[in-house]
């Protein structure tokens, strides 16, 4: 990675991304999520950076896209960001693009803050608890009890879709995939990027 980032690696370059994916660079174009994905299980970026996959919105690509970030946090907008495919999008591009996700912006699903969003609405039908309730944490409760838990199931549709930026989303979607009546809300581009879940393995 460039030094001012502080980050002790090379760069990734189209010689390196052909080598740890054994196919030519240019097969990767428009290819955004298996090549970031291929990239991270190659092992070319050390685990100690903690890549993961993110997918959402990119300035200068019409369409959702994929892309690495670095840390951990999908939704840090200070984080490296790793895109092996821009090139194909954006003929400014040249070779794999390095830089923090705020910069062109990178966005992924669910950015934003739900106090922008609002509450869910209260519940007029059937409550339905989450099914390892138990198991949250105290601010994952004192969150939801401020929201309005337990909600109906418009109310858990309305949570399921609000940015997940200040709050704890992770623990509280991970809690909803984990309660039958629940877990097909969750959209698996968030449970994949607020969790320590890896659904169907895309995300690293």
């Amino acid at each position: 990675m460039p030094k001012d980032f502080g980050l002790a690696m090379d760069p990734l370059t189209p010689e390196s991304v052909s080598k740890a994916l054994g196919r030519p660079w240019k097969e990767t174009a428009f290819d955004c999520h298996a090549t970031s994905l291929g990239i991270i299980r190659s092992g070319v970026i050390p685990t100690s950076y903690k890549p993961r996959v993110a997918r959402g919105w990119c300035t200068g690509v019409g369409s959702q896209h994929s892309w690495i970030v670095l840390g951990g946090d999908c939704y840090d907008e200070k984080a490296m960001v790793i895109d092996a495919t821009l090139w194909s999008y954006d003929d400014h591009v040249k070779g794999v693009y390095h830089g923090e996700a705020r910069n062109r912006p990178h966005r992924p699903h669910g950015s934003g803050s739900i106090w922008d969003y609002g509450q869910p609405p209260a519940a007029t039908e059937e409550p339905i608890h989450l099914a390892t309730e138990d198991k949250l944490s105290d601010g994952a409760l004192l969150f939801l009890g401020m929201a309005g838990y337990p909600f109906d199931f418009k109310g858990w549709t309305v949570l399921a879709h609000a940015p997940v930026q200040h709050w704890p989303a992770g623990e509280v979607f991970a809690a909803m995939a984990d309660t039958p009546r629940l877990n097909f809300l969750v959209p698996i581009d968030i449970l994949g990027m607020t969790t320590d879940r890896n659904p169907n393995e895309l995300y690293w």
